[in-house]
């Protein structure tokens, strides 16, 4: 306070104890945004390449399943979520869902293939175990190294970084072969229903267009 009062600042300018406070809640936000934008795009990507906007959302909703594992590791660890699990939040968007676009995009070729939708359900999750399995692992443990390194000499930490990775892959790899299945039967089913109720809509009346075509004939005579 003292070293404030004999300090003279340019207008505008003034002390304070609040500006980390700042810089860091208008961090979170954008980090926020930035997160809402990325499911966004991953999820118009998604739709595009499998040419469906309902099927994608059994992949979608496999990143709540990672937050719950961030969240419960930070707890565990006893360890606040800092901008740098922020940060790791958004990378882990991008590597969560690509297990799940792995999965959903064997089950479409073996349904094309000819198999039913039950046994290609569980045939994907068969042959698709360890591919996701070693995914998950490796990320894992290439995060092991930043949870257990200490602060840089600016008290910059990463550990809240490779916890965010770490928590996010375990939940999300063990929940992926369970959930999206059951997600994508639903969401297949809802699409079969949403386009026989839209081909009904547009279909013309059998009856009633020969009855009108009928009635238009002049008989002859």
């Amino acid at each position: 306070i003292g070293l404030a009062r004999q300090m003279r600042l340019p207008e505008g300018v003034q002390f304070g104890t609040s500006l980390n406070d700042l810089s860091t809640n208008e961090t979170i936000v954008n980090l926020q945004f930035a997160a809402i934008l990325s499911v966004l795009f991953i999820y118009l990507l998604m739709g595009f390449l499998f040419e469906s906007f309902v099927l994608p959302l059994s992949i979608i909703l496999t990143i709540p399943l990672a937050g719950v594992g961030v969240v419960w590791i930070h707890w565990l660890t006893g360890k606040d979520l800092d901008v740098l699990g922020f940060v790791g939040s958004i990378l882990l968007i991008g590597v969560v869902v690509n297990n799940g676009i792995v999965l959903v995009d064997y089950i479409n070729q073996l349904r094309q293939q000819g198999f039913s939708r039950t046994d290609a359900l569980l045939k994907a999750a068969d042959r698709r175990f360890r591919p996701i399995l070693m995914t998950a692992l490796t990320t894992i443990i290439g995060m092991v190294p930043l949870t257990i390194s200490p602060p840089t000499e600016m008290g910059l930490s990463y550990k809240s970084f490779g916890l965010t990775l770490i928590g996010g892959m375990t939940t999300a790899t063990v929940l992926t072969l369970l959930v999206v299945p059951i997600f994508y039967t639903f969401f297949d089913d809802l699409r079969r229903w949403v386009v026989e109720r839209l081909a009904q809509w547009l279909r013309p009346s059998a009856p009633e267009t020969a009855l009108q075509a009928g009635s238009s004939k002049v008989p002859s005579a």
